[in-house]
């Protein structure tokens, strides 16, 4: 016979406690002075969502638009504690990622590129609506700066923000650069398997180059669809672009698709830095199965034919990142599951991909 452990009887420090409402003062996030990232078409007062509201790509796009991947709220306060209260929906609980990855929050403290992990939030994974401390104060009352991060594979149907009543709250400190990088891509670039938020390779670069981010990728559905291209292409004095959609297109799918979705965007920024990056290695190529060295060679040659293509057209602003690099020196253990990443995964991502970045932004 099975026998169930409850945990936190064992070790309280597994355990979580939902809170009441009472000794705050709770806030909205469009309430003065946070400021809410990730979410470019969103309005004040309207539902979070990835995407246009009206925007229609494909089922997959439209139900994931939903999931707040890269989402994250910021502010300074001397609050004493911190509470959030949230509703998720459509919610993605999968076998391979932990609940606060994928419906849960986490918490930095610092400004620009020093922020530091302070805590995850801790709830009832089997329940979609959690009212939790995510921040205590123990020391020193101060002010200090906070990076809330979203979940990566759930929506926020409501969410609020507590602070100790008579709590003072500021605006975060300015990005060096407010104009976004767009990310579009696959289950792995919306942040599967992280461990929680903060460690998806999108908010790490956010905070490593102190940067904006807006994470456009869609698990299983972003194929490359001109519809797409033409919804990213709406978004204003972009920093850059990245397309890192190969997993989810494969080979006859990125030959198809790659040219016409950048000639899309090319029409609205014919300047903006362009960078693409080729699928990250999966496990069943290590076993250098010829039918996989073959998919390989032949997607790293899509790039770089359309790369040359376009550079010898007079496009200086194109680039391309071989994602076989960027688990480093042993990507087999750098997966869940042969291959979504895991939070060592993601390091391995942000640390090879940051310096690439860097160097294209500041030719």
């Amino acid at each position: 016979m099975t026998k169930h452990i409850d945990i936190k009887k064992l070790d309280v420090a597994m355990g979580f406690a939902n809170q009441s409402l009472d000794g705050m003062n709770w806030y909205s996030v469009d309430d003065k002075p946070f400021e809410l990232d990730g979410l470019y078409w969103r309005r004040k007062g309207v539902v979070f969502r990835r995407l246009p509201i009206k925007t229609k790509i494909s089922e997959g796009v439209d139900d994931l638009a939903w999931h707040t991947a890269g989402v994250m709220l910021r502010f300074k306060t001397d609050a004493d504690e911190i509470r959030i209260n949230a509703s998720m929906w459509r919610n993605a609980r999968m076998f391979h990622m932990a609940h606060v990855g994928s419906m849960g929050f986490d918490l930095y403290v610092g400004e620009c590129s020093a922020k530091f992990y302070y805590a995850s939030a801790r709830f009832d994974h089997t329940q979609d609506q959690y009212n939790v401390t995510i921040f205590k104060n123990e020391g020193e009352k101060k002010i200090r700066e906070f990076t809330l991060h979203f979940p990566l594979y759930s929506g926020v149907e409501k969410f609020s923000i507590g602070l100790t009543e008579g709590a003072k709250v500021y605006s975060p400190a300015p990005w060096c650069d407010n104009r976004p990088i767009v990310v579009y891509g696959t289950s792995i670039q919306q942040g599967g398997c992280a461990s929680r938020p903060g460690m998806c390779h999108t908010n790490i670069l956010s905070r490593t180059l102190n940067r904006p981010f807006i994470n456009l990728a869609f698990s299983g559905s972003g194929k490359g669809e001109p519809e797409m291209a033409e919804t990213i292409a709406k978004i204003k004095n972009p920093a850059m672009i990245i397309l890192d959609y190969d997993a989810n297109a494969g080979v006859d799918g990125l030959r198809k698709t790659l040219t016409k979705f950048i000639d899309i965007l090319r029409e609205a920024h014919p300047e903006t830095p362009i960078l693409l990056v080729s699928r990250l290695p999966q496990s069943y190529e290590f076993h250098r199965d010829s039918y996989y060295i073959q998919e390989r060679f032949d997607l790293t040659s899509i790039h770089l034919a359309e790369l040359q293509r376009r550079r010898e057209a007079g496009d200086k602003n194109i680039h391309f990142l071989d994602g076989t690099t960027l688990f480093g020196a042993d990507p087999s253990e750098c997966t869940v599951d042969g291959c979504h990443a895991t939070d060592l995964g993601f390091y391995q991502i942000a640390k090879h991909m940051a310096p690439v970045i860097e160097n294209i932004l500041t030719k």
